[in-house]
């Protein structure tokens, strides 16, 4: 059904009970004869029908039929609008609001009439509003950029759970005693395997937080030493041309360096040429090292007359570096000063040297064969040398934590050893949390004598063993 207004006033709702609306038409006599209940009372050219003087029970239910098609119009129209709106926000993906317009704006014959059946629910369209947002696409540059910050962060953790990890396995294996079994001088008490001492009054306990490492310096090339006798002993493994032996308490961080003379007379596991024990003998201990085959075997006979020479002392591990590898190591950290404690070879005495390529190898190789006390000189400047070397490493690694892992690498052409990067990461870590403040070096207490042929050292047992209990047990009572 369509209505039509006065003039063209499109907003004008009819209202009946005002006797000026004889003016309204419908389209056609049967819409008018079913809404109203009665004929009408006149037909225009057109078809449509005009509205006349009827009765007010007539005209109210004629307003309320108009009224019900007014608000169909308009929920029409509303729906209408709001589903050509949504259609152009697809396409544009901008913010739009839905306007509602009034159903008489459109020409009286257009207007959609809905059915009023009962069986259909009336649609009741909200006022809302609807946002659109476009998805912005990332640069190229930036996706780069941010898989580039993703992979470093992924390589940062994955280190530090790979440090952590053989922070701990490394922890584990250096702190094994393998069951302690100390075996001190006779006139010393001992209980429970030497874990508790008794030495002038006092008791001591075994400070099972100690770690320590045999460091040997091997002279692979130098001259075969062969002992032919009943057993068929014989030599040819090289020399241990320096012995420390490296300390470290795991709690304090703190770190202790024993020099070992080359010459001192110790025990010493000897060989057959084919690799069967022939007892021992005493004689200078660095020949340990030549009953071998101047790798594994050499370091294990070494650390085994060490071990011996420390009453028994867990020692698990060893670390043996070739002369000719010092120059690579040296400046594998950009060098190292010292000041010279002689006057030997290109050095003076008192004279201070940046030590670089091959100057450093003969700095701590070098000794004098005019007399018998060369190789204890050489020991103060191989103590001088490590001081400063250890040192260099330490500030560099406060800048860079895989500087001993770089330095390892480095030297690992050149050495023989069980330490692995376990053991490495942890001395690091352990060493950089007990803010390292150098090394403690001591030398095995003693007096060089000239034996037969060789230089002998004697070790003098009452100040070695009181140093061994400073070093490796506390004081309990």
């Amino acid at each position: 059904m369509s209505l039509q207004g006065n003039g063209n006033n499109h907003n004008f709702r009819p209202n009946l009970n005002d006797e000026n609306d004889s003016f309204l038409k419908f389209n056609d006599s049967e819409e008018y004869a079913k809404i109203t209940g009665q004929a009408p009372t006149s037909v225009e050219q057109d078809g449509s029908v005009e509205f006349g003087a009827v009765e007010d029970e007539r005209k109210k239910k004629l307003q309320e039929a108009i009224e019900r098609e007014n608000s169909s119009a308009y929920e029409d129209l509303d729906d209408f609008v709001y589903r050509q709106n949504k259609r152009r926000a697809k396409t544009s993906g901008h913010r739009h609001h839905h306007r509602h317009i009034s159903p008489s704006v459109l020409s009286p014959g257009r207007a959609r009439r809905k059915s009023t059946s009962s069986s259909k629910k009336k649609h009741r369209h909200k006022h809302h509003y609807h946002r659109h947002h476009k998805k912005k696409r990332m640069k190229k540059w930036q996706k780069v950029s941010l898989g580039i910050i993703i992979s470093l962060i992924s390589l940062i953790v994955i280190m530090i759970i790979a440090v952590v990890l053989m922070y701990f396995a490394g922890k584990n294996a250096l702190l094994d005693d393998g069951g302690l079994n100390i075996n001190p001088p006779d006139y010393v008490e001992t209980t429970n395997n030497g874990q508790y001492i008794f030495y002038k009054g006092h008791k001591y306990k075994y400070n099972d937080r100690m770690t320590s490492v045999l460091c040997i310096g091997a002279d692979r090339d130098a001259e075969i030493t062969r002992i032919d006798g009943d057993n068929q002993e014989f030599a040819t493994g090289g020399q241990a041309d320096s012995l420390f032996l490296v300390s470290m308490d795991v709690d304090t961080g703190k770190v202790n360096l024993v020099n070992i003379s080359r010459e001192t007379m110790a025990e010493v596991n000897v060989y057959t040429s084919r690799g069967k024990a022939a007892g021992s003998r005493t004689e200078q201990i660095c020949l340990a090292y030549a009953y071998g085959n101047g790798g594994r075997t050499s370091c294990q006979n070494e650390l085994v007359a060490v071990r011996r020479l420390f009453y028994n002392l867990p020692i698990n591990f060893f670390l043996s570096l070739n002369i000719d590898g010092i120059a690579q190591i040296n400046d594998s950290v950009g060098g190292v000063l010292v000041k010279s404690p002689e006057t030997i070879a290109e050095f003076h005495e008192g004279e201070t040297y940046k030590l670089q390529g091959t100057l450093a190898e003969s700095f701590v190789r070098s000794r004098s064969h005019e007399t018998y006390k060369g190789n204890s000189l050489r020991m103060e400047r191989q103590k001088v040398y490590l001081e400063a070397f250890a040192q260099n490493v330490f500030t560099k690694t406060r800048a860079k934590l895989t500087v001993p892992l770089d330095v390892y690498n480095i030297a690992k052409p050149y050495i023989t050893t069980n330490i692995g990067l376990n053991e490495v990461a942890y001395f690091t870590v352990t060493a950089l949390r007990g803010g390292f403040t150098g090394l403690d070096v001591q030398n095995v207490p003693g007096k060089t004598k000239q034996g037969e042929k060789y230089a002998e050292f004697y070790v003098n047992e009452k100040k070695f063993f009181e140093m061994f209990l400073d070093l490796y047990y506390i004081r309990v009572d």
